[in-house]
């Protein structure tokens, strides 16, 4: 995903992938279940082509020199579904890690930017992929951000007029000890909307 541009940041390059298991318990429990959707619907066909197999030998004479054949049929008709069934199995579990690791890649993207702010500090944030999906809510997300930061910015201003304005006025231990109160303010203030650049470990 492109930044958006009406926030004018710079972005962290995108990073490699390592870990395709981020959310475990999220994550395996879809996997699981579509390996046994899968390997459920490949054994469902399987049992119904055998069935259909047995009432053919039930309906139609089989010469003798042909039973030996169609037995070893009706094993490897088993044998086929087995192997259909683990194959469709592990196909649906690989895709199942794929799909859901578009979904749980941003949520941990987003948590790890979280836990930042919550430092009280604004990261610099790097687009997602473009085979990321809940682009929408990171972008979202993202101006929900920039906006805390403009605010955050905005006060600091409003601070430093109001200290350039009252200094020169403060005549008293008490209203030096207030002023000293709000510089401090201002600096923290200053200090939390100076971005930062973070690196999320491998998602």
């Amino acid at each position: 995903m492109d930044p958006p541009q009406s926030l004018g940041r710079t972005s962290l390059p995108p990073i490699g992938r390592r870990t395709y298991v981020i959310d475990r318990g999220f994550q395996l429990k879809y996997i699981v279940v579509l390996a046994v959707v899968g390997a459920g619907v490949s054994a469902l066909f399987g049992a119904m082509m055998y069935l259909a197999h047995v009432d053919a030998a039930r309906a139609l004479p089989i010469p003798p020199l042909l039973q030996g054949m169609w037995q070893r049929s009706e094993g490897t008709m088993i044998a086929l579904t087995a192997g259909m069934t683990v194959l469709m199995a592990a196909a649906l579990s690989l895709f199942g890690v794929l799909i859901t690791h578009r979904v749980a890649g941003p949520v941990y993207v987003m948590s790890y930017y979280m836990s930042v702010l919550a430092k009280g500090r604004y990261p610099v944030m790097r687009p997602l992929r473009n085979t990321d999906e809940l682009r929408t809510f990171f972008e979202r997300f993202q101006e929900a951000v920039e906006s805390m930061r403009q605010r955050e910015v905005e006060e600091a201003e409003t601070l430093e007029h109001a200290l350039k304005a009252f200094t020169p006025l403060a005549a008293g231990t008490e209203a030096a000890a207030s002023l000293q109160s709000l510089q401090g303010l201002r600096d923290r203030k200053r200090e939390a909307t100076d971005r930062v650049k973070v690196t999320p470990p491998a998602s």
